[in-house]
């Protein structure tokens, strides 16, 4: 193995083997040392070296997809001339295999819910592809090291993981039925034609049971014949009865009985997060009401209790200002509590990680806010003003080019909402315009990785593009000091890794400088930094005006 492999990534460390790769930790010495993952994959062997590039492949189109970055891997780069080897680059997860860490016992209560939601919420968006998994099991999910973040007053650890391995997915297309014996569901094994999405539900389900009881299930089949689930999935006497519930519908033995979508399963489990203390609270009056031989009168009042509970606690929620609290009780857009929440969100002028999943799991993977609110536009504006402004992703070895471009894209997915809607448009031009514009410049972080692998950033892509930085360059003298910030580091940055492209396509050396100076004028004044707000001045920290000019200078010297 090179000691620096294709003059740019130098490898520290071997951090993982299996039958057919190697995984190394490197450092990227053309992204300021940031680190990577790089696995390789012998060519001896032809079948394995073309699943091996099949799945670079579709990494890369699923990450892409995912507006949000929030599920996989970033592919950085691949290596295919090496005379022996197939190299893979890709980010560094810094965290713990789940399977491994399921030799520890089962999760906690708190940690099972947020994985569990999260593996619904990939799931959900894998199968918007149009593709099945086949192979979702705690080996093929990592879990990274969590973050440990301020929220009202505690500090709280948050849950993050990362999907991997879709080797099984790709075999898929090519009709081969792959599975793990485990996690399997009957129609895997028994390679029935046409296996669709239920059959992942089932893995799901069997994931789930490994995760809340750790141990895993039995197999699919013994030597004689196949098990049925009730053969395979033994719980213990204390497992939660709710969660028992969900998985048991997610295991069905026939397809049509399971959850027909990991929406379902999602909603389920946020039912069960809500109302596991609730729960008590009903079954005890239904039990005491059965003694009285009201079986009807005591479920119907149950039911009213738990609603009258509901409102009661969205209220005082309401009236406290916790509005995520609120949310998680009712989804609705009432009281315009999406907006109230985004902004506490970001009272400490930052979206954290807490922050950042509440969005994702209870507002993005629910639908919940629909386009029939009437203020459903202005909501979808400022959530991705909130990401564009103020998020900071949890991987601290990303580079400040690859911070820009995931705090952009984190933002694109909803500002494209905001701009798609025609109230938003009519009733506030100032920010739809606004909105427009960094919908746009997201657009182009979205697309430019693939673009230019592709060799299809053309010279329409880049005079689009030039149309939205001069437009963007307006909004430098902002007077919200925190806009005019994000608003030059997005420009210094975009005309240090673009300015030759620009060029290209008949945009003047003078036209890009007189953005950088606009930009400098803005910031300083004798030396020292205007901007009076001190995430402003933060963020300006990290600007290098004159390294910009430079390589401004250079792309036309050449």
């Amino acid at each position: 193995m090179y000691n620096i492999l294709s003059n740019r990534y130098e490898i520290e460390k071997e951090i993982g083997r299996g039958g057919t790769s190697i995984v190394y930790k490197a450092y990227d010495l053309q992204a300021e040392r940031a680190v990577r993952a790089i696995k390789e994959v012998s060519k001896e062997n032809s079948a394995v070296y073309e699943l091996a590039k099949k799945e670079a492949k579709l990494i890369s189109e699923l990450y892409e997809q995912d507006k949000s970055n929030e599920f996989l891997p970033n592919i950085i780069d691949t290596i295919p001339n090496d005379r022996y080897n197939f190299y893979i680059v890709q980010d560094f997860l810094d965290g713990e295999n789940m399977d491994k860490m399921l030799e520890n016992g089962p999760m906690p209560y708190d940690m099972f819910i947020e994985s569990a939601k999260q593996i619904c919420s990939f799931m959900e968006f894998f199968h918007r592809t149009g593709r099945v998994h086949s192979d979702m099991k705690p080996e093929n999910i990592m879990v990274l090291k969590p973050s440990n973040t301020l929220m009202d007053g505690v500090h709280k650890k948050s849950i993050r993981l990362k999907f991997i391995d879709f080797g099984t997915a790709i075999r898929n297309e090519s009709g081969v039925v792959g599975y793990t014996p485990e996690y399997a569901s009957r129609e895997q094994y028994e390679q029935r034609p046409n296996i669709d999405k239920r059959s992942d539900i089932f893995n799901i389900g069997a994931t789930f049971y490994h995760m809340l009881c750790g141990k895993k299930p039995e197999k699919v089949a013994n030597d004689t014949r196949a098990l049925y689930s009730n053969e395979r999935f033994i719980f213990d006497k204390n497992v939660n009865i709710e969660l028992k519930k969900i998985i048991l519908k997610c295991i069905e033995d026939e397809p049509e009985k399971r959850y027909q979508s990991c929406n379902a399963i999602y909603r389920d489990l946020c039912r069960v997060e809500k109302h596991s203390n609730l729960k008590y609270i009903a079954l005890s009056f239904v039990v005491s009401a059965v003694c009285f031989s009201v079986a009807g009168f005591s479920a119907y009042r149950a039911d009213a209790l738990s609603k009258e509970n509901d409102s009661n606690n969205y209220s005082i929620n309401i009236n406290k200002g916790n509005y995520a609290e609120a949310i998680k009780i009712d989804h609705t857009n009432k009281n315009d509590v999406y907006s109230k929440l985004i902004e506490t969100f970001t009272d400490d002028e930052k979206l954290d990680s807490d922050e950042d999943n509440f969005i994702i799991n209870e507002i993005k993977s629910l639908d919940s806010i629909k386009e029939t609110d009437s203020n459903y536009g202005q909501c979808m504006y400022e959530i991705g003003n909130a990401y564009w402004l103020y998020y900071y992703p949890v991987d601290s070895n990303l580079n400040d080019l690859e911070l820009e471009k995931a705090r952009i894209t984190k933002s694109y997915e909803w500002f494209e909402k905001a701009v798609n809607n025609g109230k938003f448009r009519r009733e506030d031009a100032e920010s739809y315009n606004r909105a427009v514009i960094f919908y746009n410049i997201g657009k182009f972080y979205a697309e430019i990785d693939r673009k230019e692998r592709d060799g299809t950033d053309n010279s329409a892509f880049y005079n689009e593009m030039w149309n939205n930085v001069s437009k963007m360059a307006e909004y430098i003298d902002e007077p919200n000091e925190v806009v005019s910030a994000r608003v030059c580091q997005t420009l210094l940055t975009l005309l240090s890794r673009y300015s030759a492209k620009f060029g290209q396509i008949g945009i003047t050396e003078q036209s890009q400088l007189e953005i950088i100076d606009s930009i400098d004028e803005k910031i300083y004044s004798n030396g020292e930094v205007t901007y009076l707000n001190k995430y402003s001045i933060n963020i300006s920290k990290n600007f290098n005006i004159d390294a910009v000019k430079q390589k401004i200078r250079m792309a036309y010297s050449d």
